[in-house]
C-alpha cells in the first residue's frame, strides 16, 4: 500500500496529523494566557477559570484508552476526521459559551476529541511510515504539541488581547479545520484492527515490565512539565531574570522542544527505541538538577548561562516522547494492542502534566524556587526506576 511516506519529503497527511497535534496542544495550553479575561467575561475567580486547563487534562487522560477501544474496528481516516470534526465543533461552542458551566461541557467534548485522535494519530504515524524512519514519523506528531508552546499559544494570547478570549477559540478550530480536511483529503485508507476481545487486546499489560513502563510515564510527565509551568521562578532565583526578559526564554524552551522531538525520533531511528530512551531519560533527570546544583552553589549567572541551561532542559524533555512510543510499540501485539498502548502512554502522560503544577506549586510555597526543579528531578527518579523496572522485566525481547 501507498502511503505516499517512501520518498525524503514528508507527507501531507503527517503534516496535517502535526497540524492537529498542533491545535491539541494549543487548546490544551492556552487557557493559562487567558485566564484573566475568561474570569471578568464569565464572572468567576481567575481559580476557576483554571480548572478549563485541569478538565481538559483529566478528559484527555481518562478518555483515551477507552476511546481507542471503541473505534478500534474503524478505519483510520473517518475515525481522525470525526475527531477533528468534533474538536471543531466544540470549539466553536466554546467561543460563544454565555456561561462557564457551558464553556466547562465544551471543554469535556473537546478533550474527548482529542483523546479520540491523538492515539489513532501515533498509530497511524507509526505503522504508516516507511521502514527505517518510524521515529521520525512518530516525532513529527510529537512535535506538534512541542510547537504549540513556541507558537500556537503566543500568537493565540495575541489574538485574546486584540479581539477578546472568545477569538482564540474560533482560532484554535481553524487550524482543527486546516488538519481534517488535509486528512480527508490525503491520508491513505488504512483499516481498523478488527474485532478482538480486551483481555486479548490488553495483554501485554500482564507483562510487568510494560505495565511499568506506563506507570513510569506519570512522573516522568509531572518532572518534564514541573519546570516549565514555573519557569519564571526558576530562571529569576538562578539568573535574576524577571518580567518581560523571561518571555524570549519561554520560547528557547519551544523551540528547544521542537529540536528535541525530532532529535528524538532520529535517535531512536539510529540507536533503537530502548537505547535512545536510556539516554533520553538521563538527560530528563540531568536537566532540573543541574538548576539545583547552579542554584544552590551561587548566582545569579549570566544570560547566556541561563539560556544554554534552559535548552537543554527543552531538549531532553520533550525529546523522550518518540523514544518511550516506539519502545512501547516494539513490545505490542499487533495493530490492536499498539494503539491501546500509545493511548495509555498518553494518559499517564497527562495525568503526569494534570499534577506538576499542583505539586511544584506547593514545592515553591513550601521552600522557593529552587524546589521546584529538585522536585522535578525526584519525579523523573522515580520514573527512572520505574523504566528500569521496566527494561530488567521480562516480556519481548528487544535487540536494539
Amino acid at each position: 500500500m501507498n502511503t505516499q511516506g517512501s520518498g525524503p519529503r514528508l507527507p501531507l497527511w503527517l503534516l496535517s496529523l502535526f497540524l492537529l497535534a498542533f491545535s491539541f496542544g494549543t487548546d490544551d495550553l492556552i487557557i493559562a494566557g487567558i485566564l484573566p479575561d475568561i474570569a471578568r467575561d464569565l464572572d468567576v475567580s481567575v481559580a476557576m477559570s483554571g480548572q478549563l486547563v485541569t478538565v481538559f487534562a483529566l478528559t484527555y487522560a481518562l478518555g483515551a484508552p477507552v476511546a481507542a477501544l471503541l473505534t478500534s474496528r474503524l478505519a483510520r481516516r473517518p475515525v481522525l476526521v470525526a475527531a477533528a470534526a468534533v474538536f471543531v465543533l466544540a470549539n466553536l461552542a466554546a467561543a460563544v459559551a454565555p456561561s462557564y458551566g457551558l464553556l466547562m461541557v465544551a471543554r469535556i467534548v473537546s478533550g474527548l476529541a482529542a483523546a479520540t485522535a491523538s492515539p489513532a494519530a501515533f498509530a497511524v504515524a507509526a505503522t504508516a511510515a516507511p521502514e527505517g524512519r518510524q521515529g521520525r514519523f512518530l516525532a513529527v506528531v510529537g512535535a506538534g504539541l512541542t510547537t504549540s508552546l513556541v507558537a500556537g499559544v503566543p500568537a493565540g494570547t495575541w489574538i485574546a488581547g486584540e479581539l477578546g478570549w472568545r477569538a482564540t477559540m474560533v482560532y484554535v478550530a481553524a487550524i482543527a479545520l486546516l488538519a481534517g480536511l488535509g486528512l480527508l483529503l490525503s491520508l491513505p485508507a488504512l483499516p481498523g484492527t478488527g474485532a478482538s476481545r480486551l483481555k486479548d487486546r490488553l495483554a501485554p499489560l500482564r507483562r510487568p515490565g510494560t505495565a511499568a513502563a506506563l506507570l513510569a510515564m506519570i512522573p516522568s510527565g509531572a518532572g518534564g512539565m514541573m519546570s516549565y509551568v514555573y519557569i519564571t521562578e526558576i530562571v529569576g532565583r538562578i539568573g535574576g531574570i524577571r518580567g518581560p526578559a523571561v518571555a524570549p526564554l519561554i520560547t528557547a524552551v519551544g523551540l528547544a522542544g521542537i529540536v528535541g522531538a525530532f532529535a528524538g525520533g532520529r535517535l531512536v531511528d539510529a540507536l533503537g527505541a530502548l537505547r535512545a530512551l536510556v539516554i533520553l531519560l538521563l538527560g530528563v533527570f540531568a536537566a532540573p538538577l543541574l538548576m539545583v546544583v547552579l542554584g544552590l552553589a551561587g548566582g545569579p549567572y549570566p544570560l547566556p548561562l541561563v539560556t544554554v541551561l534552559v535548552i537543554l532542559y527543552g531538549l531532553a524533555t520533550w525529546g523522550i516522547a518518540p523514544a518511550t512510543q516506539a519502545w512501547l510499540l516494539e513490545r505490542a501485539d499487533g495493530p490492536g494492542a499498539a494503539n491501546e498502548l500509545i493511548a495509555l502512554n498518553n494518559s499517564a502522560m497527562f495525568l503526569g502534566f494534570s499534577l506538576a503544577g499542583g505539586i511544584g506549586g506547593l514545592a515553591l510555597e513550601t521552600f522557593g524556587p529552587l524546589a521546584v526543579p529538585a522536585t522535578a528531578a525526584g519525579c523523573v527518579l522515580v520514573s527512572l526506576a520505574l523504566f528500569w523496572r521496566a527494561f530488567t522485566s521480562g516480556g519481548r525481547r528487544v535487540d536494539r
